[in-house]
């Protein structure tokens, strides 16, 4: 009975660490942050369909972390993480990027995924930054307002008035200015605004402003989980994880890195936003990906094995104002 027992604490403190480090998954390396319950399975397959021919531990893990608001991937971020040296570089992925892809209804790199399309997805974000993905997130809004709710708001600063309405999308946005703890509603209008109804306010550079204030919420949301009054409500999560999200990992294959959990760096996270520049084409607004600056980027910025004493947050992305929210 005393050997059943001993089994199961040490179960649920192996538990407790896997789900804390499954939190930061989320916009971190992504791939950790749904569970998978197979933890008998043997094939592990990459985000791009290819079977995995080595099972041993990654030393860096490359994951595109994206949110869905009816089957658009409205936000698509790529995650590198170096396990080793702990450290975290994000780039954000503008939604209107332009592409011809067969999967995709126009030229908009948001419109591939369309609730079944994550393979075609993963495959053209690959061509675009030049990088092998390892593991998708795709998650859907519902999960950003019951994760924020669950852990009593997240605080963030606003920077201006933010007021819009889109009775098709049933999206109301209505918050003020200042620093404030905001809920999961709030939390949703304030990562999705980029300008009010008549235009008279807005982010300069619209959709590209917007992807940094997502990426602050990203961290400020990382930080509000590990607070320890929250750590008890981590199962919770986890639970609001798996009923909205879609994802390529395993636990057998996320278990390998449990023990790298007490290196992970959320104070120091890289972020940045593709280089390009917008455009109209044909009467609808594209951002044009510089594949290459973004490939350079990726090779200068996201070195992630030497931990640095200033890593400041970056951003080379240039463009003008786009379609509305």
């Amino acid at each position: 009975m005393k050997k059943t027992k001993k089994k199961k604490s040490i179960a649920k403190i192996f538990r407790r660490i896997f789900v804390v480090l499954s939190i930061l998954g989320i916009v971190s390396w992504g791939a950790l942050y749904a569970f998978n319950y197979s933890i008998g399975e043997e094939e592990v397959v990459s985000a791009d369909g290819t079977p995995v021919t080595s099972k041993g531990k990654k030393t860096e893990i490359n994951a595109l972390v994206c949110g869905v608001n009816e089957n658009l991937t409205d936000t698509m971020i790529y995650v590198k993480y170096n396990v080793e040296s702990g450290k975290i570089a994000m780039m954000s992925i503008p939604r209107d990027t332009y592409v011809t892809n067969e999967y995709c209804i126009g030229h908009k790199l948001n419109a591939i995924y369309r609730g079944k399309n994550i393979i075609p997805l993963v495959n053209q974000i690959q061509d675009l930054i030049g990088v092998k993905i390892d593991y998708y997130l795709v998650f859907r809004a519902d999960m950003l307002i019951s994760m924020v709710d669950a852990i009593g708001g997240v605080e963030v600063d606003v920077k201006m008035r933010m007021k819009y309405d889109d009775p098709t999308q049933n999206l109301h946005i209505d918050i003020k200015p200042g620093k404030q703890v905001l809920d999961g509603k709030n939390a949703e209008g304030y990562v999705r605004f980029r300008h009010n109804n008549d235009m008279t306010v807005g982010y300069p550079m619209g959709d590209l402003d917007r992807t940094e204030v997502q990426q602050e919420f990203i961290k400020a949301f990382i930080n509000t989980v590990l607070q320890p009054s929250n750590l008890p409500k981590i199962p919770e999560l986890i639970n609001i994880a798996q009923q909205n999200t879609e994802t390529n990992v395993t636990v057998r294959e996320a278990l390998k890195y449990v023990s790298d959990a007490s290196k992970i760096d959320t104070s120091n996270i890289v972020s940045m936003t593709a280089p390009g520049t917008a455009q109209y084409i044909d009467g609808l607004s594209y951002f044009l990906l510089d594949t290459e600056k973004a490939r350079e980027l990726i090779e200068s910025d996201f070195d992630l094995s030497v931990v640095e004493e200033n890593t400041g947050d970056t951003d080379t992305s240039t463009t003008t104002e786009q379609e509305a929210n």
